[in-house]
């Protein structure tokens, strides 16, 4: 039997790690660790995973705070099929293998790189900026498996919103605008990706009106970078339950939104954007985010 622990870290892609039949795994935050999770909660040596004639067994090296199994803390037991591991304050999904569900872990994971490479080549043969930037948007929320979204674009030294899906006009008003203003202005800010697949357990998405009102259970935002210019941002997240976003995804979707942000620099370069957007001022990202009392966090 295979076995496959999905590690949740906070403000993090889900990071997925296989397991072979018989492989030992130890868990920490430090560099030579077989599983590292960057997370302060986590000891530098932690836990490890021992295999047993069909199975694992967890072991906790003295960590600080402690490892638990479904929720019982655990210095030294069996796991179960499948359950919940906690290692300090970041949770795991453990789950055996067989090899039929080993096999269909892999298509799965081959058929999103094909749809990842199906979206890249939808973008790279449109010359509209308008199909573009929807073909962009619905790329990134098939890829996040979310349900709705924009793309800011910078245009005349302002961002303003130029396309959006499931969110209707009234809903992008500034006092309305249920998304996550905070995470939009960190990943502009810091350009890079921000990922959260539990919102209630990150402290400055969780305690923001905007997040809250919405009721959202997983967003990720990507910056558009030109080299050191940030064009833009898109935007996606969901309310529904669903699977996290995992590393696998993350790199898929950072290869994406580097693509689609190639050709909106091109399309800008030959002056299609450089007319004034049919936007109006409701649309303006800066009336957002101040609506919402400031992005600072």
């Amino acid at each position: 039997m295979q076995a496959r622990l999905l590690v949740h870290t906070p403000l993090q892609a889900a990071t997925a790690r296989s397991l072979r039949a018989g492989e030992r795994l130890r868990i920490g935050r430090a560099e030579d660790c077989d599983l590292r999770i960057d997370h302060p909660s986590v000891s530098r040596a932690h836990a490890e995973l021992l295999p047993l004639e069909a199975g694992w067994r967890l072991c906790d090296l003295g960590s600080k705070n402690g490892s638990f199994v479904d929720g019982l803390r655990a210095q030294d037991a069996p796991l179960p099929n499948a359950g919940w591991l906690r290692f300090g304050d970041v949770h795991c999904e453990f789950r055996m293998l067989d090899a039929d569900q080993a096999a269909r872990d892999a298509g799965a994971h081959r058929e999103r790189r094909a749809v990842a490479t199906a979206h890249t080549a939808r973008i790279d043969r449109i010359e509209a900026i308008e199909a573009l930037l929807d073909a962009s948007l619905r790329g990134a929320i098939e890829l996040a498996q979310c349900e709705r979204g924009f793309v800011l674009l910078r245009e005349h030294g302002r961002l303003r919103v130029r396309h959006r899906l499931a969110l209707a006009p009234e809903a992008m008003r500034a006092a309305d605008f249920s998304g996550s203003v905070g995470a939009v202005d960190r990943a502009l800010d810091r350009r890079v990706a921000v990922v959260a697949n539990d919102i209630g357990g990150v402290e400055w998405l969780a305690r923001r009106a905007s997040v809250i009102a919405a009721g959202i259970s997983a967003l990720v935002c990507l910056p558009l970078l030109d080299g050191d210019e940030v064009l833009g941002a898109i935007y996606v997240d969901r309310v529904r339950p669903g699977p996290p976003v995992t590393d696998l995804d993350l790199a898929l979707l950072e290869a994406f939104a580097e693509r689609a942000a190639l050709w909106i620099a091109a399309r800008r370069m030959r002056a299609l954007l450089d007319a004034p957007s049919a936007a109006d001022d409701a649309l303006d990202w800066r009336g957002i985010a101040d609506g919402h009392g400031g992005t600072r966090w």
